[in-house]
């Protein structure tokens, strides 16, 4: 077993389509008392080395970090590999990209025009229904806290995230990173708490970031927001262009102040947002 794979168990559990799989890390503590748990939804890219590596350090906080992968019923999927996804992903919205393909080998062009394809035709139902059943499959499992399981998803998984929190699901908080706005007209359903993290430059997510927030203060249900100054989408995956050290590194310890305050993992104060970084509304 190398360094990048030590503790990294590869698992599945049932969801309504069919079996998911998923992979876990263990706390250092796991047998001793149940602990508790991070559900970890991935972006578009799917279920990388750098979504593995995150399991890695939640694991390291103390939770059993579990990642399902969302595209397990995606045949075409695993005909692409994660280095071709995350180029063909990359050159979707690029505004020289016809220029950019077709300057590339013929072979090479196949391939980034194979994801293209992929990307235009998933087939996107199965991944709430998906991201459900993991949150539900960590609810019944002995080894984790009972009240004591978050979730956190990046751009798809963030917007999953959101859409956990207004179907109603149980959980203790949420961590939403450059998601999807939720439908705000069921944000009175939402039962536990939401964290979010945008990026100041994402002209598809951040502009309705005002409009997300009056809708939870609305509704009474609480949402803590952040905006983090000259950032792209995709800011906290170092393996993607639009990382940002600095905006990584300060989301990263907000949502494990956030996590650990409502899972009951540690006794941390909440981080309130600095003034013009962030706004709340709490019910």
């Amino acid at each position: 077993m190398t360094a990048a794979s030590a503790g990294v168990e590869r698992t599945s559990f049932e969801g309504p389509h069919g079996p998911v799989e998923a992979v876990q890390v263990r706390p250092s503590s796991a047998g001793r008392s149940p602990a508790p748990a991070v559900l970890i939804l991935h972006e578009g890219l799917g279920l990388t080395a750098h979504i593995v590596e995150l399991a890695r350090r939640f694991a390291q906080e103390g939770y059993l970090a579990f990642a399902p992968n969302l595209y397990s019923h995606d045949a075409a999927h695993r005909n692409l590999t994660e280095a071709e996804v995350a180029r063909g992903i990359g050159l979707l919205r690029a505004p020289d990209r016809d220029d950019v393909v077709a300057r590339l080998p013929a072979g090479e062009q196949e391939r980034v025009k194979a994801v293209f394809a992929w990307f235009s035709n998933r087939d996107t139902s199965t991944y709430l229904p998906d991201a459900k059943a993991a949150a539900a499959y960590l609810a019944g499992r002995s080894d984790v806290r009972p009240g004591g399981i978050a979730a956190v998803g990046f751009s798809l998984g963030g917007g999953l995230v959101g859409q956990l929190a207004v179907a109603g699901v149980e959980l203790a908080a949420g961590a939403v990173f450059y998601g999807q706005a939720p439908p705000l007209d069921r944000v009175r359903n939402a039962r536990f708490p939401l964290q979010v993290h945008y990026a100041e430059e994402d002209p598809a997510i951040t502009p309705k970031a005002l409009e997300v927030q009056e809708a939870f203060r609305a509704a009474g249900r609480e949402l803590i927001s952040f905006v983090y100054p000259g950032t792209r989408h995709g800011f906290f995956n170092e393996t993607r262009p639009a990382y940002h050290a600095d905006a990584a590194q300060l989301s990263w310890r907000r949502t494990r102040e956030f996590f650990a305050e409502r899972t009951g993992n540690a006794a941390q104060p909440r981080l309130q947002a600095a003034a013009g970084e962030g706004a709340r509304a709490a019910g």
